[in-house]
């Protein structure tokens, strides 16, 4: 039986700076979580001395990390993302892309043959894919050849593409069809993300009413409130039922408005996302993305015209930054990257949070988010 045992850490949840437990995992699965000074034993002790345990980050939209991408379309790319976002602290993810007709989606073959296996470092939960049922209008940094009308031919192609591994679809509703298209998409389980859309308020609403309940990238890539014409931002914050995925790296989003849609929204709602590129984990310097050159600066990455194509900082620094700019606790910021994706991709009976029974995607940090140890499924794969 394969066990770790991790002593003297604070769970994250813990309002007791000085109460420490030990955390018992045999066969990838939490067994035991008791006081600290246990006789608990195992093939393997960690001892965290006071470092915080906390589960490990969820990131449902990522496209790259390392100097690898998921357009790629290489195992060797897949397994250079997963340990670039272990070192970071995410444990497990939906591997973000576009379809790729000209490729023959070979991307998407690939990764649907992945998803779940061990490549290393975080594990790939499915794929989310931006588009191509979206508005070219506000395409931002999209391939115009990776969007197109929508059908019922167009999308069974796409699940038959992704062999059943599509767990979420950025979709704009005012397009036509795409009303459709997200009653067949819940219909299968598949997530319905609200985005890269120019859809008015009224068009917002039809749109949740057949089954959208989630918002890709909040305020990017969509009409902006406006007292008149109040857009898809008030629908969305409206519906109690709709979460949303916040950039909160104070460029994409200003910690001011981070701050706003955490009191609008309430902390169930909020689910931080790194919208990271290739450039997370390496440094500042000038990189290709969907065959153009970008810059990679202070975290940030742009085309050379300026336009914002995502993060190049992990979702531990986005996850620290939240909780600066929104002042809120420990539990709460983390829980944005945990328990509420948990809870949107109906995996939050097994992964998410700390619990016995749950499975051992576990990390140790300290309280400038910095990862120490990085765990998936029971199995150490980053430690300091």
């Amino acid at each position: 039986m394969d066990s770790v045992l991790i002593k003297n850490c604070r769970l994250y949840t813990s309002q007791n700076p000085n109460e420490l437990n030990d955390v018992l995992i045999e066969d990838g699965i939490i067994k035991q979580v008791v006081p600290a000074k246990s006789n608990l034993a195992s093939n393997r002790t960690i001892d965290a001395g006071g470092l915080i345990l906390a589960p490990g980050f969820i990131d449902i939209h990522i496209q790259g990390a390392g100097g690898s991408d998921v357009l790629d379309g290489k195992i060797k790319s897949l397994e250079t993302i997963s340990k670039t976002l272990a070192r970071l602290g995410t444990t497990s993810f939906l591997a973000t892309t576009v379809v790729k007709p000209t490729n023959y989606n070979q991307h998407l073959r690939l990764i649907a043959e992945h998803v779940g296996k061990d490549l290393g470092g975080a594990e790939i939960l499915g794929i989310h894919l931006e588009g191509p049922f979206i508005n070219p209008i506000k395409k931002g940094g999209l391939d115009p050849l990776s969007i197109y009308s929508s059908s019922q031919k167009a999308l069974t192609e796409i699940i038959n593409v992704t062999d059943d591994s599509l767990r979420m679809m950025t979709i704009a509703p005012e397009m036509d069809r795409n009303i459709q298209i997200i009653k067949k998409l819940v219909a299968k389980n598949i997530v319905a993300s609200f985005g890269h859309s120019n859809a008015s308020y009224e068009e917002v609403k039809d749109g949740i009413k057949a089954g959208i309940s989630h918002v890709t990238h909040i305020f990017n890539a969509m009409p902006q409130l406006n007292h008149r014409l109040p857009g898809p931002l008030l629908a969305i914050f409206e519906d109690e039922n709709i979460s949303a995925q916040i950039i909160s790296d104070g460029v994409h989003l200003h910690s001011g408005i981070v701050n706003l849609i955490y009191k609008l929204i309430g902390p169930d709602r909020c689910i931080c996302i790194t919208d990271g590129v290739q450039a997370i984990g390496l440094p500042e310097g000038k990189y290709f993305y969907n065959g153009l050159e970008y810059e990679s600066k202070d975290g940030t990455a742009r085309y050379l015209d300026g336009t914002l194509i995502g993060t190049a900082v992990g979702l531990n620094e986005i996850i620290r930054r939240f909780k600066e700019y929104t002042n809120c606790s420990l539990d709460t910021a983390i829980h944005t990257a945990t328990k509420n994706p948990a809870k949107l991709l109906g995996i939050d009976d097994r992964k998410g949070s700390i619990k016995v029974g749950k499975e051992a995607d576990l990390i140790l940090i300290n309280e400038k988010f910095e990862i120490n140890t990085a765990i998936v499924g029971g199995k150490i794969v980053i430690h300091s």
